[in-house]
């Protein structure tokens, strides 16, 4: 027992969690006041992500090449993702359009996935397979509204990060609290 007060009295505040948390928040109330520049820093950050993996995937090939008989799929995918990167730095239109689709199909095929194992439930009981049914057509009817509206679907998405944003750091900044 006594160890335990000890480790709990030298343990601090906790500075590194609380300026996480002041960070978060303030990206969050960013993103929401501003969701074009949000929009254009996630279709940089992913563009960079994707020139990266492109080059890991080249780099890939050149161990694989000796061992491996589909060693070629790694140098195409590495082309691909690095035209696909500098597609999206070079237009932040088209990088911006492209990610809200697939945050739209992501939704529809989410949508129809929820739909197709939702019969399952029909033999445990009729009211949980109705409702979930019912959630699963309604979750449908958003992602197409997503497909057809992309504008929508990437404002979502930052809304959605932002909302994440803020309330993972509203808790960050508690824990720092409740570490001291």
């Amino acid at each position: 027992m006594d160890n335990f007060s000890t480790s709990r009295n030298s343990r601090g505040f906790d500075w590194g969690a609380f300026i996480a948390g002041i960070l978060m928040v303030v990206a969050s109330f960013l993103l929401i006041r501003h969701p074009e520049k949000g929009l254009h820093a996630f279709v940089l950050v992913f563009g960079i992500v994707s020139i990266l993996q492109g080059l890991v995937w080249l780099a890939g090939y050149s161990r694989f090449r000796n061992f491996f008989a589909r060693s070629w799929v790694t140098l195409v995918s590495g082309i691909l993702d690095i035209i696909v990167g500098i597609l999206f730095l070079c237009s932040y239109d088209i990088g911006g359009l492209t990610i809200a689709y697939l945050f739209a199909i992501w939704f529809f095929v989410d949508s129809v996935v929820g739909i197709v194992f939702s019969w399952h439930l029909k033999d445990f009981a009729n009211g949980y397979f109705i409702f979930s049914l019912i959630m699963n057509i309604l979750s449908l009817i958003i992602a197409i509204f997503l497909i057809l509206n992309p504008v929508i679907a990437a404002l979502s998405l930052i809304w959605l990060v932002a909302f994440w944003l803020l309330v993972f750091g509203i808790n960050q900044i508690v824990v720092a609290w409740m570490h001291r």
